[in-house]
């Protein structure tokens, strides 16, 4: 997928067609690099039953939402055989639980998922990460 795009659970589309939710808070993600000196989701893919964090592929960071914006960086690259699938469960999970899910506080909530079983239970596990101390 190309920079500048906006990838949803079933299409690949430009920005300019972006999926609203009803909650202004965050309106739409988009592929582009994430600071992670401030708080983000780091997003790593792999089996819950057969090993754990520091054995799953990392494959995305969110960063948290700037005028409603929030920046998605793919760690993996997807034009590789065998990404395509991992690329899109993690954007499938970064547009159900930022928009379409319709939280009033989606940032919010998606913090909340990280310590969830549904989180556990996926093949796509989120982790809320602090900015570094100072």
């Amino acid at each position: 997928m190309a920079p500048g795009w906006c990838c949803t659970a079933a299409t690949v589309r430009p920005l300019d067609r972006y999926v609203n939710n009803s909650v202004p808070e965050i309106i739409q993600w988009r592929e582009a690099p994430v600071d992670c000196t401030k708080e983000h989701l780091e997003l790593r893919y792999g089996p819950a039953e057969t090993c754990g964090w520091s054995e799953w592929t990392p494959i995305a960071l969110a960063g948290q939402p700037r005028a409603g914006i929030v920046d998605v960086q793919f760690l993996v690259e997807q034009d590789r055989p065998g990404n395509e699938g991992v690329v899109s469960a993690a954007a499938s999970e970064i547009q159900f639980y930022l928009i379409d899910k319709g939280e009033p506080k989606p940032w919010a909530y998606a913090k909340y998922h990280c310590n969830s079983s549904a989180n556990l239970n996926s093949l796509v596990h989120w982790s809320f990460r602090e900015p570094p101390a100072e």
